[in-house]
């Protein structure tokens, strides 16, 4: 009696347990290639278009510190602070390499050239905090590749003598 042992992989597994499976893992991976900013983006805009164009500068809360200080938190203060969280998370994701990151990558580089061209050409956008951001949106793109190319340049080994 001989007995079959299957293993599966990401794509077989998916086409053996089912369509169902495999459209999940395919939407996993595409959520992994999008860039985090991209959403810091939109919600600048949203909020701009349907706020005004000074909701960055209004006050939304202030703390009062040891010292005496009143900190007082802007929009711009809390969006920007948002964003470096989900900046962080891309470096993290940066790590990673494969096809995954390097999609990741190209659109981090899209993210950052509408943050350019919205900055250079909208109203609205012409302003410090939002400045900051497309300043994180260009680190985002450049880290990225930069640790790709070093993780996979430290992954690849070569044979002395040209084997």
């Amino acid at each position: 009696m001989t007995q079959r042992v299957m293993l599966l992989d990401d794509e077989n597994g998916a086409q053996m347990l089912g369509a169902g499976m495999g459209r999940s893992r395919r939407m996993i991976h595409s959520a992994e290639s999008f860039p985090l900013l991209a959403l810091s983006l939109g919600i600048f805009a949203f909020v701009d278009l349907t706020a005004g164009g000074t909701w960055f500068k209004s006050n939304w809360f202030t703390i009062q510190l040891m010292s005496g200080d009143a900190w007082q938190i802007t929009g711009g203060d809390a969006f920007l602070g948002f964003s470096m969280i989900l900046l962080f998370v891309e470096l993290i994701r940066a790590t990673h390499t494969g096809g995954d990151s390097i999609i990741n990558h190209a659109l981090s580089a899209v993210v950052f050239i509408v943050a350019l061209l919205l900055f250079c050409t909208r109203p609205g956008f012409g302003n410090s905090t939002f400045f900051l951001f497309m300043s994180m949106t260009l680190l985002d793109f450049m880290a990225g590749f930069i640790i790709t190319a070093v993780s996979a340049r430290r992954d690849t080994m070569f044979m002395p003598g040209g084997m």
